[in-house]
């Protein structure tokens, strides 16, 4: 009480009080003067002094030196042809590829026909032939479309998100499945490195990553109808502000992964 008594009846701090009361009696006797025009001119001046002095410091702070403008330069350069590169090699590598299945069917198709048959079985369904069929469509993109320059790293698209969709996709009877163009096989990963997403460790673009599963398109929108997948979509759009839609297409081409590296090998007919 004695605390609450104080701060009614007396609420000003002590000091402040004394300095308040010195200053009205300097100014009863006329000893306190007013300050000078120059004064003011100087708290002015100094002010104006400081103000320019900050706004150059924080330009030469966020202007990139020379040197540092430079080595991105040559880093961007070097990543550039690098890209271009992995590209060329990626081609060939295609080429070839195809160079081998068609040399493959020619000398097993009167050979060992049987062998050609299940060999193309295979390639379909371990993702190294490309298919084409109807199918569905699942489209995720980031919050803002990608336009905002540092988003918020919850409203991205994750590799989570991605695995989450190609699962269901996968349990809903897909036949075969690619993400952005990448076909999906046994060994795929789809991982995060930094803001990017990976799948068969190539970055994907963004901000929008399209899924495309071809199988039976009503045993699929039924089975994704029933599973968790429409609430796990609708949860990334209110919370996150992903959007994604479900589409079905009647024709969709998914493009094949190429030559897998062999594992094991044993000559035909030998027992295992």
């Amino acid at each position: 009480m004695t605390l609450l008594t104080e701060v009614m009846e007396r609420p000003l701090d002590p000091g402040y009080a004394e300095a308040t009361a010195r200053r009205k009696a300097a100014e009863a006797d006329g000893t306190l003067r007013p300050r000078s025009t120059a004064t003011w001119v100087g708290v002015t001046v100094l002010a104006v002094a400081l103000g320019v002095a900050t706004a150059v410091a924080s330009h030469q702070l966020r202007v990139p030196q020379a040197s540092v403008t430079e080595a991105r330069s040559v880093l961007e350069r070097q990543i550039t042809e690098r890209s271009d590169q992995v590209a060329a090699a990626a081609s060939r590598a295609d080429e070839l590829s195809r160079e081998i299945d068609d040399l493959q069917r020619s000398a097993l198709a009167t050979q060992e026909p049987g062998l050609l048959d299940a060999i193309q079985r295979d390639s379909l369904h371990n993702g190294t032939l490309a298919v084409t069929g109807p199918g569905l469509v699942v489209s995720l993109t980031d919050a803002g479309g990608g336009l905002v320059d540092e988003p918020d790293e919850q409203s991205l698209v994750r590799d989570q998100d991605l695995q989450i969709v190609v699962n269901a996709l996968w349990a809903a009877g897909a036949e075969a499945v690619s993400v952005d163009d990448q076909r999906l096989t046994a060994k795929t990963a789809i991982r995060n490195a930094g803001a990017a997403v990976l799948v068969n460790l190539v970055p994907l673009a963004g901000p929008t990553y399209v899924v495309r599963a071809v199988g039976d398109v009503d045993a699929m929108q039924t089975a994704v109808a029933r599973s968790t997948l429409p609430a796990y979509l609708q949860l990334l759009g209110n919370t996150y502000g992903i959007r994604s839609s479900v589409v079905a297409q009647t024709t969709l081409d998914l493009p094949g992964a190429g030559a897998q590296p062999l594992q094991h090998a044993q000559p035909v007919g030998s027992q295992p």
